[in-house]
């Protein structure tokens, strides 16, 4: 048959959908070209081998008996935890309907940061924009906490180029309580860089700060670095407050709530905005998802086909501990269910290496190689429409689920 080129491929890992990926498709190898994030590169390369057959109890069964041994266990289960949901739109859907016949709660294992953000957009509202404004407007880029660099490794390629579409002048980036790294100053370049050091523990002080500050206050030993920042945020066209909600410690809700605080007074006067960051294997999808089906956000619960919403009691971590049996979904890489007690149904990548082999194992395909799908970006205002480009022979995660759905009927 014979490579094949494919490129203008979405890469759905993280929350920036980077849609510029080259991958080379031999049958079903598959290897991304140069210039690709590293993260990117690893989870798209295959090596070409077939996948592994499904198990039942740690021994080889048909893709039939399998689904047979999950529908069975299903309905033998007193409480469930259906977690990873680490899948496209479609995926996340068939999960929601499966779980409202089955009873049981309903989670994205990378959801805690996103909780975290909702925690104060939920008390207070907030302004946030999209990466699109931020490329094109943005003059003024404070990023708070680490360097989100780790977890999206083109961020600052993609969002916030040296020059934007409506800037006059270089683009000027502050990080304020993090160190960039040295991929984050290469992908700068051209950009003013400014690091304001915070001690640790520090960073909801020093937001506080700088809260009083843009509101024309005068706080008790304010840092001249951030008596010049907040000069600077009041004087700027346009400034961008950005944080990676799951990258901060346990004061994160704090930090959060004070950075909302310094972009609401800003608007009083100019324009701010935040940009929170999140999104990890469609993150944002599944959770737009759940609010269109039922209404409510993540950590939804099922009971006698009547739903509800409880952000502690639903969460994964406390889920599994009472759960008898966990049904994990986990299509874009191979991540490990959470350790558990409880029964484990596995509908999860290829290559994943379990730290206890599940009751049920069965190999899924990743949405925008395997199948086509939808994924959303962490700024929310764009659907990604993920593509097929090899055929393995793995169904889609929404395939399965329903295929179990039916075998229970």
């Amino acid at each position: 048959m014979g490579e094949t080129v494919h490129s203008d491929v979405v890469c759905p890992f993280c929350g920036l959908g980077c849609d510029d990926i080259t991958l080379k498709v031999d049958g079903a190898k598959v290897t991304a070209a140069e210039g690709v994030c590293g993260r990117a590169a690893a989870l798209f390369s295959r090596s070409g081998a077939p996948a592994p057959s499904p198990r039942v109890g740690g021994k080889d069964v048909s893709f039939d008996e399998a689904v047979a041994e999950a529908a069975k266990r299903l309905s033998a289960a007193g409480s469930i935890a259906y977690a990873g949901l680490a899948t496209d739109v479609d995926g996340v859907r068939a999960v929601l309907k499966l779980a409202g016949k089955t009873g049981g709660s309903v989670d994205h294992y990378a959801s805690e940061g996103m909780f975290r953000n909702l925690a104060s957009s939920q008390r207070k509202g907030w302004v946030a924009t999209t990466f699109a404004e931020v490329r094109n407007r943005a003059d003024l880029v404070v990023v708070i906490g680490p360097d989100p660099i780790k977890a999206y490794h083109r961020l600052y390629d993609r969002v916030t180029p040296a020059k934007g579409r409506f800037l006059t002048a270089p683009r000027r980036v502050v990080f304020l309580g993090g160190e960039p790294t040295a991929e984050s100053r290469s992908q700068l370049e051209g950009s003013t860089v400014d690091v304001i050091a915070v001690a640790d523990g520090g960073l909801v002080d020093a937001l506080s700060q700088l809260a009083t500050l843009v509101a024309d206050g005068a706080p008790p030993k304010a840092a001249p670095e951030l008596v010049e920042l907040a000069a600077a945020l009041k004087a700027a066209a346009y400034g961008v407050l950005v944080w990676s909600a799951a990258s901060l410690d346990d004061e994160g809700d704090l930090v959060i709530e004070r950075a909302v605080s310094v972009i609401d007074t800003l608007n009083v006067t100019t324009r701010a905005a935040g940009l929170p960051l999140s999104g990890k294997d469609n993150l944002t999808g599944a959770y737009h998802a759940t609010l269109w089906n039922h209404g409510f956000p993540l950590r939804v619960g099922f009971r006698d086909g009547v739903s509800d919403h409880d952000q502690k009691a639903y969460a994964t971590e406390n889920a599994v501990k009472t759960a008898d049996l966990v049904v994990w979904t986990s299509a874009f890489r191979p991540e490990r269910p959470p350790a558990s007690d409880a029964a484990v149904i596995a509908i999860a990548h290829p290559d994943t290496r379990f730290e206890r082999e599940p009751d049920v194992f069965i190999p899924v395909g990743q949405p925008g190689l395997d199948h086509q799908g939808l994924a959303f970006r962490a700024d929310s205002v764009v659907g990604l429409p993920l593509r097929r480009y090899r055929d393995a022979g793995l169904k889609s995660v929404a395939e399965i689920v329903t295929l179990i759905s039916e075998a229970r009927a």
